[in-house]
């Protein structure tokens, strides 16, 4: 598992708008706050996220399921890479991907690294976009 210290986000700017990082507070009951939220995840969730804590009022409708997947990665230790299906409307199906990177020292998590992209696939009976 690297560190935080082997990651400097300043080193990938290109990737910087899909990534979020995650401080991982432990205790009887880890809590998780958002430290970074790229500027494309804000687009994609309609918010900004930083600083906030996940189990606040309104922060996603997955908490519960959120929070499971954040605890079963910073006991097991080992990144998580999930592909979720959307489909906004009737011709147009899309896709979330989301690779989440424990960072730690001495064996411990300390923070989650989380790479966020969304794909958008049109039908191949429609026309291309702009025709």
């Amino acid at each position: 598992m690297p560190a935080r210290t082997d990651i400097d986000p300043v080193e990938i700017p290109g990737l910087l708008p899909n990534l979020i990082l995650i401080d991982v507070e432990r205790g009887e009951r880890n809590r998780y706050r958002f430290r970074l939220y790229g500027t494309e995840v804000c687009a994609i969730r309609g918010a900004d996220l930083t600083g906030r804590y996940i189990e606040e009022p309104g922060i996603t409708q997955l908490r519960d399921a959120a929070i499971e997947s954040y605890d079963r990665i910073v006991a097991d230790r080992k990144p998580v890479y999930q592909c979720h299906k959307f489909q906004p409307d009737d011709y147009v199906i899309g896709y979330y991907h989301r690779l989440v990177l424990p960072l730690g020292e001495q064996e411990e998590v300390r923070m989650l690294l989380i790479g966020f992209y969304r794909v958008y696939d049109r039908p191949a009976h429609l026309p291309p976009q702009g025709s």
